[in-house]
């Protein structure tokens, strides 16, 4: 008894061992993006053993923003188990109304009009989060684990993977790792996507944004609104009862006179810039303030690897589509990756051509609506306003518009 007892404290030992030294799939990034490709590579490949390694310690994620998340978005989320109660009070957007600050054209898509429930959800990045975090520790197990407080500090590409050298505030985590596939999800500042030697081009755009809580006097009845002015987009998403997550872009100079005015003085200089259609504001509260610029990689696959999220693409807010694309990102790497073969050549190189699609699509969408409507040239206003009546009254225009923004696949069909 005592020799069966013994031995199978060996074999306990030596699994635990293999596994955590040996991964089908390491996952570096536990953000909303590498939280969320955990649970779905877990689903989705429940033969396979998935390590998560996550940056940040317990209690460490601190994000601001109000997140508009697309249709198919929240649909994904809940198929995976991650919308669940707390995010149920996350409004739904039934309403979206688009107009330009230095001209009359205006726009207005609804849910009830195309028979859905909603054209898209907000949601609170620090909630979100929370709700990934309690859907991925309901999973974890041998086979599924999330290594806290590490990172990789040095790699080496082998013929099957990678040899991952580890840097931990936790002692318990072992030195190294193998990666039969190795996925990046650590945002836009990736030390690990430097580490495999893959460039960013950027294009820094001139303005930052400034996210917020607004609190309406009247509520908002489930519109969102986005408003384009002299200085950039404003946006009000909608968010609990009578509040709004507020994403206000501007020049940095401006944003700094903005953030050292009063309470009363920062109301007024937005109720100025939203306009009438939100009705009257009752206060606002900023909580932060990000640069923006378009950033894309020069390549998202490589040796038994991939990029996702962030660390591939960083977007302009303008269209709300950032997180969405990180989200459709992880769909369809599960979708091509070879069962037998997790980072085979051929499912990374079908992968890469069904994404790149989608990214010329919503890149193309964002970058020229910062440009048209940033550019103060009377033709281009004038041009500007016209677009925005004509979707208004062309079904035909407006309705494959609005299926990308809800997440669904192309701008035809």
């Amino acid at each position: 008894m005592l020799v069966h007892g013994i031995a199978h404290q060996a074999v306990v030992r030596e699994k635990r061992d293999w596994r955590v030294e040996r991964a089908d799939v390491v996952i570096a990034g536990g953000g909303l993006t590498g939280c969320l490709a955990a649970i779905v590579f877990s689903r989705r490949f429940p033969a396979h053993r998935i390590v998560l390694l996550d940056q940040f310690s317990n209690g460490s994620h601190q994000d601001p923003r109000g997140l508009a998340l697309a249709l198919r978005t929240q649909q994904i989320l809940t198929e995976f188990g991650v919308w669940q109660e707390a995010l149920t009070h996350s409004a739904a957007i039934a309403h979206i109304h688009v107009s330009d600050a230095t001209g009359p054209g205006t726009m207005t898509m609804h849910a009830e009009r195309e028979g859905l429930p909603a054209l898209g959800y907000v949601a609170m990045a620090g909630t979100l989060q929370q709700e990934l975090d309690r859907a991925l520790e309901g999973i974890l197990s041998d086979r599924v684990q999330r290594l806290r407080g590490t990172q990789i500090s040095s790699l080496k590409a082998e013929a099957d993977g990678y040899q991952l050298t580890l840097s931990s505030s936790d002692k318990n985590v072992p030195q190294t790792i193998h990666a039969g596939l190795l996925v990046v999800a650590e945002g836009s500042q990736s030390k690990t996507r430097d580490l495999l030697g893959i460039n960013m081009e950027s294009h820094p755009y001139a303005q930052v944004a400034l996210a917020g809580i607004v609190e309406y006097a009247d509520g908002h009845h489930q519109w969102a609104y986005e408003r384009f002015t002299d200085h950039g987009p404003v946006a009000l998403l909608p968010q609990g009862k009578k509040q709004a997550a507020l994403v206000w872009c501007t020049s940095e100079q401006e944003a700094q006179r903005i953030q050292a005015l009063s309470a009363d003085d920062q109301l007024r200089a937005l109720q100025h810039k939203v306009g009438a259609a939100p009705g009257r504001l009752q206060s606002v509260q900023l909580q932060g303030v990000f640069p923006l610029q378009l950033a894309l990689a020069e390549r998202f696959i490589g040796h038994r690897s991939v990029l996702i999220g962030n660390a591939c693409h960083t977007l302009h807010p303008v269209a709300g589509q950032g997180y969405n694309l990180g989200v459709r990102d992880i769909i369809d790497l599960v979708h091509h990756l070879d069962p037998n073969d997790l980072g085979g050549i051929d499912g990374l190189q079908h992968y890469r051509a069904q994404r790149l699609s989608d990214y010329q699509e919503i890149v193309g969408l964002t970058h020229g609506l910062v440009h048209v409507f940033s550019n103060q040239n009377p033709i281009l206003r004038q041009a500007r306003s016209k677009g925005l009546y004509t979707l208004r009254i062309c079904d035909a225009l407006s309705r494959p518009l609005m299926r990308k923004a809800m997440g669904f696949r192309a701008l035809i069909g």
